[in-house]
């Protein structure tokens, strides 16, 4: 991901992600491809404070190129972490806590009151921004999908082992 200076629109900061295609198997070029596909379809309609917004997309022969809100701060995950090293407790605050969970449970309902449902399948510290300001935004929608009333499960497991919902690896969707 790149940090650019949209000129045409009134300096705006953005980000550009890049996908590179070179060297990846055919089945790797496929995955990456849906992937991509499935992050800007998905994220274009959507308008909430806790998502990026996503200005374009594009393609070469060998890249992906999406471009989006570039979001100031840094991963959960490592925010986490750096909180373990500097504080001498190493607990997070209740209401830090409380505040990360109340933004978390606002963009997963929006992302459920959609028309079909969005099912993000990826909640993890590590695909989680945290600004300066302590908002919280959801990246990376490369796994996210349409809830598909009747399914009887995913058709495989998708997340990250440790973070995955139950039902993913279960006999439910």
């Amino acid at each position: 991901v790149y940090r650019a200076l949209d000129t045409v629109a009134d300096d705006r900061v953005i980000a550009v992600k890049q996908i590179n295609l070179r060297n990846l198997s055919a089945l790797e070029v496929i995955e990456a491809t849906d992937g991509f596909h499935r992050e800007v379809r998905l994220l274009t309609e959507l308008r909430h404070p806790s998502l990026p917004r996503i200005y374009d997309s594009f393609t070469d022969p060998d890249h992906w190129y999406v471009v989006m809100d570039f979001i100031e701060g840094q991963t959960l995950e490592d925010y986490l972490k750096q909180r373990q090293q500097t504080s001498p407790t190493k607990l997070l605050p209740l209401h830090e806590v409380l505040a990360m969970g109340m933004q978390l449970c606002d963009v997963l309902d929006y992302l459920h009151s959609r028309e079909p449902v969005i099912i993000f399948r990826d909640l993890k510290p590590d695909n989680i921004m945290r600004t300066d300001e302590g908002r919280l935004c959801l990246i990376d929608f490369g796994i996210a999908r349409h809830f598909t009333p009747g399914k009887i499960k995913d058709t495989i497991p998708f997340g990250s082992p440790g973070y995955a919902a139950p039902e993913q690896y279960g006999k439910a969707q």
